[in-house]
């Protein structure tokens, strides 16, 4: 850990300064009665959704880190994918798909979730010893300008975005509306990154379009011989897979 970097007790500290103004207690902390007090951290991981270790086991929920954990959804937005995990588990057993190869397509590689990580990203702090750091206002500036540009374009934009749903068209306009917003602000944001994180995320957008352009396109026809007896059952859980996968990971599910 950097020697910079605060406390668990030092962030929790901060809190209590802060919590009169973020509550909007007029009163303060004297008006408040405390029954108890909990703090902590969870762990995030950026290569998510996490694989399977062993044969016959598999993560599902926050366990499997198939939703962001700071889209403020929990639960409500796991349940999207309750439909998909129970065809993937029927269809695992039927078909004896049971090895942690196998079992690692159900929840396999997420562009709309790994789009979402560079919000995490810029949500950390860093410093060098040639740098002290982002400006303190810059992830506030950041969520400011998201929502500013998101406000005005609808809830076929902004509410996916709440519900951890990261879709092409929302994302590609709310970068734009963004920038129109404060263009100022991307060369901050961008420098705060670097340039491999930024690269990283460019792949994740490029692929969250791919998944898209597939899903629009070849989907239909592919989802027929999926549900054919032209094929094992074995080929028939990995197409099934997949085609979940681009529609998942395209935010297709999602229907406002």
């Amino acid at each position: 850990m950097q020697f910079w970097r605060p406390s668990l007790h030092q962030l929790f500290e901060d809190y209590w300064q802060l919590m009169p103004e973020y509550q909007q207690l007029s009163g303060g902390l004297d008006q408040l009665e405390f029954l108890r007090l909990l703090f902590g951290f969870f762990p995030t991981y950026k290569d998510s959704p996490l694989k399977p270790g062993f044969d016959r086991v598999l993560q599902i929920g926050d366990a499997s880190g198939i939703q962001s954990p700071l889209s403020f959804g929990g639960f409500g937005a796991l349940t999207r994918h309750l439909a998909r995990l129970t065809s993937a588990v029927h269809d695992a057993l039927s078909a004896d798909a049971l090895s942690a190869s196998d079992l690692a397509l159900v929840n396999s590689y997420n562009p709309g979730l790994s789009s979402a990580w560079m919000l995490q990203r810029a949500m950390v702090g860093s410093r060098s010893d040639s740098s002290p750091g982002p400006s303190p206002d810059l992830i506030n500036k950041m969520l400011a300008g998201n929502f500013a540009a998101m406000s005005g374009m609808g809830h076929q934009v902004l509410k996916p975005f709440l519900q951890d749903v990261i879709k092409i068209s929302p994302l590609l306009r709310t970068m734009a509306g963004q920038i129109i917003h404060d263009p100022g602000f991307v060369p901050q944001l961008m420098a705060h990154v670097g340039p491999v994180a930024l690269g990283e995320w460019m792949l994740h957008v490029a692929s969250l379009g791919t998944y898209s352009a597939l899903n629009a396109t070849v989907a239909a026809p592919l989802k027929l011989l999926a549900n054919s007896k032209s094929i094992s059952d074995k080929l028939k859980y990995k197409l099934r897979r997949v085609l979940e996968a681009w529609e998942f990971g395209s935010g297709a599910d999602y229907t406002l």
